[in-house]
């Protein structure tokens, strides 16, 4: 079993469920259908009536909607309308575009340098995007929903929060000496460390499900959590110099002790 593994989205809408996956059931037929037509609609109409950000989202409400089971009973008509959205749209396009880059780029990461090397090459990849493309990636892919309709991420912070989280600790269970070279976790090794406090709290977080958590990611950042340095002034190269050949300030002589009758005073 691994440390951990990093989290990586599916791609763009994901094909129609086969089962509903969303708690209580589906809504009936002619909503969902309802909601499908208003959504790829949304998406397909480039005439400025909608802003980019509402047809993204458009975008991803279907994606969600897809994943979840809500397209089951669609009929061919509809099918057409959203492979139009998912190859055809301008929108589609770019997100499977980013999504397949983004994902061969942890891919190779992963293979060359292991699960620290694929999310360092998730943060490098995302970060080398441009704003509008990050907004993309994001909604697309990296925060897709699930088959219960979740999204694994509050925004784009809790995502970098969390890749940071899992960085901290792959690093540091592979130089504890409890990951093999293989990335699998060697339970004897493990077994060795666990009278360290920190070590079995980091195996026990390693161990967690749900990885991409806000709770995961906070107590992991929190265990690593390093000291402040202090605060120190950073002074040019010319300050320094002044600083260097200035004369040194010399302390005021301290008052002579008082004295009885060594205060007069004096009347005209």
């Amino acid at each position: 079993m691994d440390a951990i593994t990093p989290n990586t989205a599916a791609g763009p809408i994901a094909p129609i469920s086969a089962t509903p996956a969303v708690r209580g059931g589906l809504p009936d037929l002619s909503e969902r259908l309802a909601r499908f037509d208003t959504l790829s609609s949304t998406v397909l109409d480039t005439s400025g009536r909608y802003s980019d950000g509402e047809r993204l989202k458009a975008y991803s409400d279907l994606h969600a909607l897809s994943a979840t089971g809500g397209l089951i009973g669609i009929e061919d008509d509809r099918r057409k309308i959203l492979d139009q959205v998912t190859f055809d749209s301008d929108i589609g396009q770019r997100a499977q575009q980013l999504s397949q880059s983004f994902i061969q780029s942890v891919n190779s990461g992963g293979q060359s340098g292991g699960a620290s090397g694929a999310l360092k090459a998730a943060k490098a990849s995302f970060d080398n995007l441009s704003s509008s493309d990050q907004t993309i990636l994001f909604a697309t892919t990296l925060n897709a929903a699930d088959r219960l309709g979740q999204r694994p991420y509050a925004d784009v912070q809790a995502w970098r929060d969390n890749t940071e989280a899992q960085s901290q600790m792959v690093d540091y269970m592979k130089a504890s000496g409890a990951v093999g070279a293989n990335g699998q976790l060697d339970y004897r090794a493990a077994a060795a460390k666990s009278a360290d406090p920190k070590f079995a709290a980091a195996l026990k977080l390693s161990q967690r499900r749900d990885n991409n958590s806000a709770d995961w990611t906070q107590s992991v950042l929190s265990l690593f959590a390093t000291a402040r340095a202090p605060d120190r002034v950073e002074l040019s190269p010319e300050a320094q110099k002044l600083v260097g050949t200035a004369a040194p300030t010399t302390a005021p002589a301290p008052a002579a002790p008082y004295k009885a009758g060594t205060l007069i005073s004096r009347v005209a």
